[in-house]
């Protein structure tokens, strides 16, 4: 749909709105000049450019008088349906009001934006008489990433107010939080900026560490060189090795640090007993869980660590700051990073960070544009679990622009299937049409995979029988693993993990119809679940052929997890894969320290938790069970102590 605010409608909007469109100056090039008279600079009349969007040509329409730009209608209708494609009032009126091609765009949609730019210029320089052979080479090739293309210095007029610190933290979620905690504890001065109002973190705040306290007091010990071998091999041998033996080395102590502050609260670390006991996908016994405590009951499990460490930080001395999103780094002639620009409702606000700048902005999720580019793969998914809606991919594009390179893509991404039902088993999937397209009793990862590249679609349906509650005991000592069995701790059993699995599908059936699914007959069942009866029943039929034969010649699925669908009543759940993170990220030494594409690091600038790179590669390793929340951990704790001097 075509997007068009003209410049009178946009004047009337404005509180101030007598002035007019000149009172803000007269364009001089593609920016601003101060003026009190007028002069012509355009040749009155309607001019019209195009460039290449994400997904479609993306045509701006310029309407000009002598001196201004009095109307434009965006056409972005082509871009990606709520995403691009909804961007046409906001950049219209950046376009009116700011009588400048150089919009700030719009967060999610940079490549859009940028295409916007891109085509504005160009209605400009046709209304100044200007044919600008660049421009339209730019327009027909497509434009330059945003990572790609550094803006102008903000510049020192439009400062507010300048802050002085030791450490600038960008970024309020567990790798910054905890990065700040170690740093302040250390005695550094120590700010933190947020772009939202509020600190951010996702699922149950599991934390992998090789060793701790909490291991100890069951006997238990990590074999290293194992752990360590499945992760590169499951990295594709892509990943930094000495990162991963960083992170092996170091998370015993930084666990410890954090066993410490959260005793101080009143909470425990107790240690998950829900790993994968397949020898193939098997996962190890590192996830830990903190419960009990005034931070965990006030803010809850997902954002635990952020909260329990700016608590920690703030007892210390750091200071943070909300509602402030860091726009662009700063740099000294010698290109070290010095400190970074925020906005804020009073203007922008300069930071010096006389020991450095640490980015932890988190993933790129909610950025269209790099999620193309670099993950493609996790925009296949049928939902994003990730809660930190702000992850846009500033910390990439300001680091860029600095001189960072990124790591090799595509990047790996953290998916688990809990984007319908919350649970699933080593049972049939079928397709929406009716088909089997893999083998079942695979990892988490495994299964989103499966899901949009052999289903070729964001959800399946898993279908099992009436006698699930013996099958899925049956398979718990053989496979296992998140979401397969239960969260659930040391000391629990395999029947408790059942009957958690049978209270969660019961009450599934009565209260997410959506999601679990239950009918007397296979006939019935197909039709609740939309799936074609003849496909369904002929898949059934086949699968109980081979659970017969104790040989699954299809997909090879291991003997014990060949449980027929037989006896009604028959169930279904809806499997649909979700996206946890992408932890790809900027290319950075075995300090965090970001690199440029030569492996020389640019002074001052560190990056922790997903905005990092190299420690991943290919797909995500969870044989080490909440590694990612782990690395957020060790960065932070690793970070801090190097930049307070320790």
């Amino acid at each position: 749909m075509e997007k068009k605010l003209s410049r009178r409608q946009f004047i009337k909007s404005m509180a101030a709105g007598a002035a007019g469109v000149t009172a803000f100056g007269l364009v001089d090039g593609l920016g601003l000049k101060a003026s009190a008279e007028a002069e012509a600079i355009y040749t009155p009349g309607t001019y019209t450019a195009s460039a290449k969007g994400l997904q479609s040509d993306v045509t701006v329409t310029m309407t000009f008088d002598e001196t201004s730009i009095i109307d434009a209608v965006v056409d972005v209708s082509g871009e990606t349906q709520g995403i691009g494609a909804a961007i046409g009032d906001q950049v219209v009126e950046q376009l009116l009001k700011g009588q400048t091609a150089e919009i700030d765009g719009v967060t999610g949609a940079s490549m859009t934006s940028t295409a916007v730019r891109t085509a504005a210029r160009e209605c400009i320089d046709q209304a100044k008489g200007i044919v600008n052979e660049a421009v339209e080479a730019a327009a027909a090739s497509g434009p330059l990433h945003s990572w790609e293309v550094k803006p102008d210095p903000i510049p020192d007029s439009e400062i507010v107010e300048t802050v002085d610190t030791e450490i600038l933290i960008i970024g309020g979620g567990y790798a910054g939080c905890a990065t700040a905690a170690r740093a302040a504890e250390l005695g550094a001065q120590v700010i933190l900026v947020e772009k939202s109002d509020t600190l951010h973190g996702n699922g149950v705040g599991g934390t992998g560490a090789v060793a701790s306290k909490a291991l100890d007091a069951f006997d238990l010990k990590l074999d290293k060189v194992d752990s360590q071998k499945r992760w590169v091999k499951t990295c594709g041998g892509r990943c930094r090795e000495s990162l991963v033996a960083k992170f092996h080395n170091s998370s015993e102590e930084a666990m410890n640090w954090m066993i410490d502050i959260a005793a101080a609260s009143g909470a425990q670390a107790l240690i998950s007993e829900n790993h994968s006991n397949d020898p193939v996908h098997k996962e190890d016994r590192t996830y830990h869980m903190f419960v009990g405590g005034s931070v965990a009951e006030e803010y809850g499990l997902a954002v635990f660590a952020p909260h329990l460490f700016r608590l920690f930080a703030e007892e210390h001395g750091a200071q943070f700051i909300y509602n402030s999103p860091a726009e662009q780094l700063v740099q000294d002639e010698t290109g070290a990073v010095t400190g970074a620009i925020c906005k804020t409702e009073a203007g922008y606000v300069k930071y010096n960070a006389s020991k450095g700048v640490v980015l932890a902005t988190g993933d790129i999720s909610f950025n269209e544009e790099m999620m193309e580019y670099f993950a493609p793969i996790g925009n296949k998914v049928l939902a994003k679990l990730n809660g930190a809606l702000g992850d846009t991919g500033d910390g990439i594009n300001m680091a860029c622009w600095a001189g960072a390179a990124v790591q090799d893509g595509p990047w790996p991404t953290m998916m688990h299937p809990q984007a319908a039902s919350y649970w699933h088993g080593p049972f049939l999937f079928v397709t929406p049409e009716g088909k089997r397209y893999m083998n079942e009793a695979t990892w988490v990862q495994g299964k989103c995979i499966g899901l949009v590249t052999q289903a070729k679609s964001p959800y399946s349906f898993s279908i099992f029988d009436s006698k699930y509650p013996e099958y899925v005991l049956q398979s718990l000592p053989h496979g296992g693993g998140m979401f397969w069995d239960n969260f659930r701790f040391i000391g629990s059993t395999f029947e408790e993990s059942v009957e958690t699995t049978v209270n969660t599908i019961e009450q599934g059936v009565e209260n997410d119809p959506k999601n679990y699914f239950k009918a007397d007959t296979l006939e019935e069942l197909a039709e609740k679940i939309g799936v074609p009866k003849d496909a369904l029943l002929a898949t059934v039929e086949h699968y109980n052929e081979l659970c017969d034969k104790g040989e699954d010649t299809d997909f090879y699925k291991d003997q014990v997890f060949l449980t027929p669908v037989r006896e009604g009543p028959f169930y279904a759940t809806r499997v649909g894969a979700g996206l946890l993170a992408v932890v790809g990220g900027l290319h950075i030494d075995d300090n965090n320290q970001v690199c440029n594409a030569n492996d020389e690091v640019i002074p001052g600038l560190f990056a922790v938790g997903n905005v990092s790179g190299d420690m991943y590669a290919v797909d995500y390793p969870i044989n080490f069970m909440g590694n990612s929340h782990g690395r957020c951990l060790v960065g932070g704790y690793s970070v801090g102590t190097y930049l307070a001097g320790v």
